[in-house]
C-alpha cells in the first residue's frame, strides 16, 4: 500500500465513523424575513434584533433562547437560527421577537404571535409595524 493512503486511509474511516454518530435532527434550524410595509430607508445605526423565545408560561416575561442583532437594515432583513433540539422541551411553545430601535428608541416592532414550528423546515415570515409617530 503506498505511503500516502496508509496515512489517508484511517483518516477517512475515522470521518466516516464520526459521521455515522452523528444524531439526524440534532439540531433545529429557524430562518426566515423580517419585513416592515413602509417603503423607507432606515438609517444606519438602525439595529434590528430578533429573539427566539420560550413563551410558554403566562404573566412572565419571556426566556430569550438565541438572539441575533445586525444593523444597516434592510427589508426584507434575513435571520438564521442553529439551535440545538435538546434545548425545546416538549410541550412549550416558542416563538420570534423581532424589533428595530434607532438610539434605543423603538420603531418598529412585530405586534402578533410568529410561533415556531420546530419541526417545520419553512422559512418564516415575520412583519414589525411602525410605532407611533
Amino acid at each position: 500500500m503506498k505511503k500516502w493512503l496508509k496515512l489517508v486511509l484511517p483518516l477517512v474511516m475515522a470521518a466516516a465513523t464520526l459521521v455515522g454518530c452523528a444524531t439526524p435532527n440534532a439540531v433545529v434550524e429557524i430562518q426566515g424575513e423580517i419585513w416592515y410595509k413602509e417603503r423607507i430607508a432606515l438609517p444606519q445605526d438602525a439595529v434590528l434584533t430578533v429573539q427566539v423565545k420560550d413563551v410558554s408560561l403566562m404573566d412572565v416575561p419571556a426566556v430569550v433562547m438565541a438572539e441575533v442583532e445586525r444593523s444597516d437594515v434592510t427589508s426584507p432583513a434575513p435571520f438564521h437560527f442553529l439551535i440545538n433540539r435538546d434545548q425545546f422541551e416538549a410541550g412549550h411553545t416558542y416563538a420570534i421577537g423581532a424589533s428595530i430601535r434607532l438610539d434605543d428608541k423603538l420603531m418598529f416592532i412585530n405586534t402578533q404571535a410568529y410561533n415556531i414550528d420546530v419541526g417545520s423546515p419553512e422559512p418564516m415570515s415575520i412583519m414589525v409595524d411602525k410605532v407611533g409617530s
